[in-house]
């Protein structure tokens, strides 16, 4: 079954990927509006803060391999909610995270650590 999650959740992506690829090509892009790309700024702003004050206070933090075989192997117990509530990310980077597309900021391993002991 994960595999398959994985796979639906993969093709899902893609499948927006095209939807967005038409709205541009028709000249309605909803990601390219004078407040979206404001609030998109802010967003990134703040992220890139957080994860500067992150680094600064975690050093020798594990590493990627760790996440990749003991945490993202484990994500395909929890919806994607669960997973966004405990980390603050997206629905849709969540998504990514939990198909093995992504890999979050280290910042976010041990909110998803504590996912996976609390249940």
């Amino acid at each position: 079954m994960p595999k398959a999650r994985r796979e639906h959740g993969l093709r899902a992506i893609e499948a927006a990927r095209k939807v967005l690829a038409l709205q541009t090509a028709a000249g309605n892009d909803p990601r390219r509006s004078l407040g979206v790309n404001s609030a998109r700024g802010e967003a990134i702003a703040e992220g890139h803060r957080r994860n500067r004050s992150w680094a600064r206070e975690h050093l020798g933090q594990r590493d990627e391999a760790w996440f990749k075989r003991e945490i993202a192997p484990r994500l395909d117990a929890f919806s994607l909610k669960e997973i966004a509530d405990a980390t603050g990310l997206s629905l849709a980077a969540c998504s990514r995270i939990r198909a093995g597309a992504r890999v979050p900021h280290p910042r976010h391993w041990d909110a998803l650590d504590s996912l996976l002991k609390d249940n």
